[in-house]
């Protein structure tokens, strides 16, 4: 019997999904990030690997009796990108049939099994994609701001970080922000953050871990009434129901009742309402008839759904369903004390 593996890599961590062809997760691996745009392909490769063999070793499989992978990976944006990437995967497994994707239609299987409709990934970045019934497919840059892009961890703390600093500076609202940023980023004074942000300029991404720190508070203040980061949430779901609204339109396909997947920490963890609740009115506007679905497997076990689909098995029903319990079963088994 051949084996199914499925993976999704992004800029946080990687995860590997091995299962059968019945839909019975066997294995699961864990490693670092793989975003080779960040890291640099060797070092997504050696944590796409390691992943893998968790996965591998677990389940008692041997690598060579993989009959299909797909790849989710963040990174995988331009044409390069995916030539890049086809070269590092086939260079670690010389005889594995596979296919890489953009890492947002594997968040898109794991909430949905529907043919057609949207998905919005806001985790550490953002990417957005959607689908029509017959087969046309967009799927967003996920390059960031300055692409046109919007959402995501790094949206919220560049967004923290200007307020933070007019309310120091008294250029604008008051917010307890202002306390937050420097404490989570062990600056004494905004004198010497702002020279530190001068100075390293586009390396600021190597304090990046400790800025992830500020997001929560945003949520959190926000539950206390704290107007900016009220306003920070509403206005960063605003921007993203904008875009899946609009890429769905371009679509044409608007009038159809679809699912739009929402995946990533800021849906998945944020503790205030506001950031969904004005997602989901503004992407009503442009979509009526959609409903909201939260992934129902991790991204990874969505892989190797869309894994089983590439040979020709349908993902949905029943085994579906034991993806999902299978996963979770083995999962859990790691949150165990």
């Amino acid at each position: 019997m051949g084996f199914i593996l499925g993976v999704d890599g992004g800029a946080t961590e990687t995860v590997a999904v091995i299962g059968d062809r019945e839909g019975k997760v066997l294995g699961l691996g864990f490693s670092g990030p793989s975003n080779y745009q960040l890291i640099g392909l060797d070092a997504a490769m050696a944590n796409v690997s390691e992943a893998v063999k968790m996965a591998a070793d677990q389940g008692n499989i041997h690598i060579e009796n993989l009959e299909f992978a797909v790849f989710g990976l963040a990174g995988a944006d331009f044409p390069i990108d995916f030539e890049n990437l086809t070269r590092g995967i086939r260079d670690l497994y010389p005889t594995l049939n596979f296919e890489i994707v953009n890492d947002t239609w594997v968040g898109f299987r794991s909430g949905t099994d529907a043919d057609y409709g949207g998905v919005v990934i806001s985790g550490t970045g953002a990417n957005f994609a959607a689908a029509a019934p017959d087969g046309r497919k967009i799927t967003g840059r996920g390059m960031g701001y300055e692409w046109g892009g919007q959402g995501g961890a790094g949206n919220l703390i560049r967004d923290a970080l200007h307020y933070a600093f007019r309310s120091h500076d008294g250029t604008g609202p008051k917010t307890r922000l202002e306390k937050v940023v420097l404490s989570t980023l062990e600056f004494d004074s905004y004198d010497d953050l702002a020279l530190f942000m001068y100075q390293v300029q586009t390396e600021f991404a190597h304090i990046y871990v400790k800025a992830a720190g500020i997001v929560p508070y945003v949520f959190n203040l926000a539950n206390e009434g704290d107007q900016v980061c009220i306003d920070m949430l509403i206005d960063l779901g605003n921007s993203m129901g904008e875009i899946i609204g609009m890429m769905i339109n371009s679509l044409g396909t608007q009038t159809l009742p679809q699912d739009i997947v929402t995946a990533g920490g800021l849906f998945t963890k944020g503790e205030n309402p506001l950031l969904m609740d004005s997602f989901v009115l503004t992407c009503h506007k442009f979509v009526p008839f959609a409903q909201f679905k939260m992934p129902e497997i991790e991204p990874a076990g969505g892989a190797y759904l869309m894994a089983l689909e590439k040979i020709g098995i349908s993902p949905k029903g029943e085994i579906r369903e034991r993806a999902i319990r299978t996963f979770s079963q083995i999962r859990d088994s790691y949150r165990q004390p």
